[in-house]
């Protein structure tokens, strides 16, 4: 493995060049107030103009939709201290806001800009989803997720890699030899077994799977 850092000025990147884009990198196009959203928005024009073969996985996808869904709950709860306009309706959110404690309610009245971070945004958009008579009040949760992630593929035109036997066993291997995470593990496996030339990425997690050829592209 070998790790490339931005601008990638010894790259040349054309219409045989293979590249992962992992997760951390497609969410930091979403998101306009992401510090990494610049260079990334640079790299993938560049991508695009030179024809570069771009590709995910099943798994990178559904990171990407989960991590938008639970991103946009939270602004939605945080729109009074963010002073952004809610996606959801007011009503819906005061609805959801009550099934908060106590003191996570208390947080967000008082715009307790250091208690929001505290909140266990992920805890209650989970119950909130496996309550049957509350469920309906993340709907427009779901329905921009999949709408962000559609304009992505829509943008970007990546490829999907298939997860295969031979991909999973690479990734146990990874994970036991690296102690990485299953995702990562399987991330860098698949690209591997697919002869990919680089993987994307703005996390350095990957670097600790020093026996893995794939080369990454840090920004």
């Amino acid at each position: 493995m070998e790790m490339i850092l931005y601008p990638f000025k010894s790259v040349t990147f054309d219409e045989n060049t293979s590249i992962m884009l992992d997760t951390s990198f497609l969410l930091s196009l979403v998101y306009d107030e992401d510090i990494k959203h610049s260079e990334c928005i640079e790299i993938l024009r560049k991508l695009l103009l030179n024809k570069c073969i771009l590709y995910v996985t099943s798994i990178i996808s559904s990171e990407v939709l989960n991590q938008i869904m639970y991103k946009v709950f939270m602004l939605d709860i945080q729109f009074k201290s963010g002073k952004n306009t809610p996606f959801n309706s007011r009503n819906n959110i005061r609805t959801i806001i009550s099934s908060f404690n106590k003191y996570d309610r208390k947080a967000l009245k008082e715009k307790r800009t250091d208690k929001l971070v505290d909140i266990p945004y992920k805890k209650y958009f989970d119950n909130l989803s496996k309550n049957i008579l509350k469920k309906e009040l993340l709907t427009i949760y779901y329905k921009t997720a999949v709408n962000m992630h559609t304009q992505l593929e829509n943008t970007i035109k990546f490829n999907y890699l298939d997860i295969n036997k031979d991909c999973i066993l690479k990734a146990k291997e990874l994970m036991v030899k690296h102690l990485i995470s299953v995702n990562d593990a399987t991330i860098l496996a698949t690209a591997e077994c697919h002869c990919i030339n680089y993987l994307l990425t703005l996390d350095s997690d990957f670097l600790y799977a020093e026996s893995s050829s794939i080369n990454i592209l840090k920004i």
